[in-house]
């Protein structure tokens, strides 16, 4: 069995609640240096852009910011049909071989489990996978991954080709949630400096504001916003603002509901405290 790594739940409150059709998976690159850094920025509400995975670049922790059913922020106009994945570091770097190693297994998974062809959809013609480059000034005109005929992109479609060989026709590990989390298992970012990918440019499909969600919040289920505006229901000291951030202020907040209700104060997310939380709220 394929080792997938761990997939850590951080929603964002930056899709459309609007079902995708699952044509093409969209490999991009951050255009920074960590994983964390690009996850703290796309969970903010201004920065109007996301994408469903982000990946730690090693291949031991993935992000999912987005249920891979609902329409990331990720490439503009074709956001309608694409699953979006992010990995650290910058194109002009080149894409070292352990990394195209995990891009090709993350890549094959996800068209095992979307049951789309193995194949490059050059020019985002078709179905299958391809770079954010591919998608041109439609897809926002980014230019991350690679050139479309650069010789890495080549033997990143061999890789991808290899590990879609080896699942073969085995049930595929669990791995990317298709549906909203369990708030068990979400988190919020890391304390770090966000990171703006892509240059911090939107990738909103032109003209979808849509920001209608699927929780009384209106926020993502055990999104940081979701819980922030449950601490606010039980009257947050210090006081908050529903900003959809994980900072000092939150986190001071969380340890003062944790404080209240009996728990060990760690001002951090965890089962118990959001099992209380949600209790408190309703």
């Amino acid at each position: 069995m394929i080792d997938m790594g761990e997939v850590r739940q951080t929603p964002t409150a930056n899709y459309t609640p609007a079902l995708i059709r699952h044509s093409k998976i969209v490999l991009h690159r951050t255009e920074g240096p960590t994983a964390e850094g690009a996850v703290n920025w796309l969970a903010r509400p201004t920065t109007r852009a996301s994408a469903h995975l982000v990946s730690d670049g090693t291949g031991k922790l993935t992000y999912q910011m987005v249920p891979l059913q609902f329409r990331a922020w990720a490439q503009c106009n074709f956001n309608s049909e694409c699953i979006s994945i992010e990995y650290p570091g910058f194109t002009a770097e080149g894409v070292p071989d352990a990394l195209l190693a995990v891009m090709a297994r993350d890549t094959a998974w996800l068209l095992k489990a979307y049951a789309l062809p193995c194949r490059h959809a050059e020019s985002g013609e078709g179905d299958g996978f391809c770079s954010h480059h591919d998608l041109g000034q439609a897809g926002g005109g980014h230019t991350d991954i690679c050139g479309v005929d650069d010789k890495t992109w080549r033997k990143l479609e061999r890789g991808v080709k290899m590990a879609f060989d080896a699942f073969g026709d085995d049930p595929l590990p669990v791995w990317a949630l298709h549906g909203v989390p369990n708030p068990h298992h979400t988190s919020l970012p890391a304390v770090v400096t966000p990171e703006p990918s892509h240059s911090g440019l939107e990738r909103i499909t032109p003209g979808d504001v849509d920001r209608v969600h699927l929780t009384v919040s209106g926020y993502p289920l055990g999104s940081i916003a979701d819980w922030q505006y449950r601490l606010k229901l039980v009257g947050a000291n210090p006081s908050l603002v529903i900003d959809n951030d994980e900072g000092h202020t939150t986190r001071v907040a969380i340890g003062t509901f944790q404080k209240a209700e009996g728990m060990v104060v760690t001002n951090e997310t965890n089962p118990a405290t959001w099992a209380a939380l949600v209790k408190a709220t309703g």
